[in-house]
């Protein structure tokens, strides 16, 4: 049987308390927020929001996790490597900019580790897709690939904290390109297959 559908009431009250914390963590930061904060904000009762979370936390937590379920579906994998990792990259920085408050408080000193953890996964994922069949340069022959992936996604991690921390100095696809041009200084996209000669 298929779930029975969410009263559309039900949407609306958790896409105004979403939008009242997105608002106030703006303003103010999470952490100097409550309850009350948030329901006067929104303009419903406290009832209401118990109806739904049980505390602030919990209504971040879903927030967090909606807006990483939106990452790992926004990025196609299309067109060769240099191409999809580019996109990958333009998209992220994209995604970053637009959850920019989100990614200060998975990132921050005071971060929510298992966000970190699932967003570096995300990560890892999408370059694991991304550079498949890339070829290392000789000098690091026999070094796992998963370690130069990590490498890779904590050093793109520590990039992106530097740009929202600067509040994104450089357009996403500029950060995309520059990111690319360093990534292809450690792996080389697979060589292409070669042309079939023309008949003479």
């Amino acid at each position: 049987m298929e779930p029975a559908p969410v009263d559309p009431r039900v949407h609306r009250s958790r896409a105004m308390l979403r939008d009242a914390l997105l608002t106030l963590i703006r303003e103010r930061g999470f952490d100097a927020i409550n309850v009350q904060d948030i329901t006067e904000r929104a303009q419903l009762n406290r009832s209401t929001f118990y109806l739904h979370y049980r505390d602030k936390d919990e209504l971040l937590t879903h927030i967090m996790r909606d807006m990483l379920s939106e990452l790992s579906r926004k990025s196609q994998p299309l067109g060769d490597p240099a191409e999809r990792l580019h996109r990958t990259l333009a998209d992220w920085f994209q995604h970053a900019a637009e959850h920019a408050e989100l990614y200060h408080l998975m990132l921050g000193q005071s971060g929510m580790r298992a966000y970190q953890v699932q967003l570096r996964n995300i990560l890892e994922h999408l370059m694991n897709r991304d550079l498949e069949g890339s070829v290392l340069p000789p000098q690091l022959e026999g070094v796992p690939l998963p370690i130069v992936n990590r490498f890779m996604t904590s050093a793109y991690l520590g990039v992106l904290e530097w740009w929202l921390d600067r509040r994104s100095p450089h357009a996403p696809e500029d950060m995309a390109r520059w990111l690319g041009a360093l990534t292809s200084l450690l792996v080389s996209p697979p060589a292409a297959a070669p042309r079939a000669p023309r008949g003479r």
